[in-house]
């Protein structure tokens, strides 16, 4: 039979052993931890000096525009000429004007990848009477609006 002095030796080993693994552990979840929010702080100061740069380039773009009497004014025909377009393209079916689209149709057939004749072919079609939007016009539209007038 194992003396019992040896079975609390053996005993006191095992679980010294086992704290220092749950010690080893514990210690590369912190060094994890400090690695994660490292690496956070660099994100960051990546984030804060690429702000910093945007405001630098709005803020010089605003100085050279200046006491600018013309700058203004300028925007304000861009925007009115810019609505005028749209408004005109989407009110141009009321004052007898059609519009042409064009619609993609594809023929023929594919089969596997082996054996393809598909055909594309675009035709442009008259619509009379209606009213159409399309979502390239405004996306055209915010787009061109967004960029010229974002620091105004």
């Amino acid at each position: 039979m194992i003396p019992v002095e040896v079975m609390t030796m053996a005993g006191g080993a095992a679980m010294g052993h086992l704290f220092k693994l749950m010690s080893a552990a514990q210690e590369a979840k912190r060094e994890q931890q400090k690695l994660m929010i490292e690496g956070m702080k660099a994100k960051t100061e990546q984030a804060d000096a690429a702000s910093e740069r945007a405001t630098k380039a709005a803020d010089a773009a605003a100085a050279r525009v200046g006491s600018d009497p013309f700058a203004k004014m300028t925007r304000r025909i861009f925007v009115l000429a810019t609505v005028g377009m749209v408004f005109w393209y989407l009110l141009a079916p009321f004052f007898g004007m059609d519009i042409t689209v064009p619609v993609e149709t594809t023929t023929g057939f594919n089969f596997l990848g082996l054996f393809d004749n598909t055909k594309t072919v675009t035709e442009y079609v008259t619509i009379s009477g209606s009213v159409v939007s399309f979502e390239e016009i405004w996306i055209t539209f915010l787009a061109a609006g967004s960029f010229y007038l974002g620091k105004s």
